[in-house]
């Protein structure tokens, strides 16, 4: 990969698993087009599948000519944040080997916490889990010990993942059981989520997994919801407005920056004629 800087990166990582929907990689595209993100390196890796096209995120405006690979990384100089975005699928059998990569990476750049974002088979869920917010995480006891309370307060709300007594299919009981440490995690359709923020905890590095449990199909909406569980802890943008002393509006409000790639999300439109 190619250097990222000078310096050794006491900062926050985040990535998204490929996951169902690929919730997270809509999720980080958000992130990486409204921050305005700075592209500082690429990840070339057997495991993942090669990949290139145009800039996902160019303006009308631009004038230069950028491509995109399966697998980049991102920077947020201002937030102290790196973000990596994956393009590609793995190779089959191959994700493990860019898991292990991959923690080597983050130990040796000396990441402060790790952020990953991803998504869950709506049809695994619990019955308890069919109603309300679908999204859910779950945080090592550094994080969960520094922002737990903020987490589950008003402002948040913020549910932890329910673990379950028997794996996979949950017993009669369970239903009503509450989270317990003796329980096990069940992340169907979550990549390499799962064994990636074990892999974290091992190594004791703070590490928080953020997920939607969704269906495949038009994914978006689980996207943005995504994102802004991510905002709102993090505080990465401001989308309210903003007024001076003598009530002026001095910022508009704003919304998420939607990637000019999302347009051809389901493929290109059809030739209108066609119907002529």
């Amino acid at each position: 990969m190619e250097e990222l800087s000078p310096k050794n990166l006491q900062n926050r990582l985040e990535t998204p698993a490929v996951s169902v929907g690929n919730v997270g990689q809509l999720a980080t595209d958000l992130l990486i087009s409204t921050l305005w993100m700075e592209r500082i390196g690429y990840i070339h890796h057997e495991s993942i599948l090669p990949l290139v096209g145009n800039d996902p995120f160019a303006h009308p405006e631009a004038d230069a000519c950028k491509v995109v690979t399966s697998c980049e990384v991102y920077e947020l100089k201002s937030e102290d944040l790196v973000v990596i975005q994956q393009r590609a699928p793995f190779v089959r059998g191959k994700a493990t080997s860019f898991r292990k990569w991959l923690m080597s990476w983050i130990k040796e750049k000396g990441f402060s916490k790790v952020v990953i974002l991803t998504s869950s088979h709506a049809h695994e869920r619990l019955d308890r889990q069919l109603g309300g917010s679908q999204f859910r995480y779950m945080a090592s006891k550094e994080i969960e010990d520094k922002f737990g309370e903020r987490f589950h307060s008003e402002e948040l709300r913020w549910q932890q993942l329910e673990q379950r007594i028997s794996f996979p299919a949950p017993s009669n009981p369970q239903i009503d059981v509450d989270n317990s440490t003796n329980g096990m995690v069940y992340l169907p359709g979550g990549g390499i989520a799962k064994s990636l923020y074990e892999d974290c905890l091992k190594e004791s590095i703070p590490a928080i997994v953020m997920l939607m449990f969704c269906s495949e199909g038009d994914n978006a909406p689980d996207a943005l919801s995504l994102a802004y569980h991510v905002n709102d802890w993090l505080g990465l943008y401001d989308f309210k407005p903003k007024y001076d002393v003598d009530g002026k509006l001095l910022k508009p409000a704003t919304s998420w920056k939607i990637p000019v790639s999302w347009r051809l999300l389901f493929g290109s439109n059809f030739d209108q004629t066609l119907f002529h």
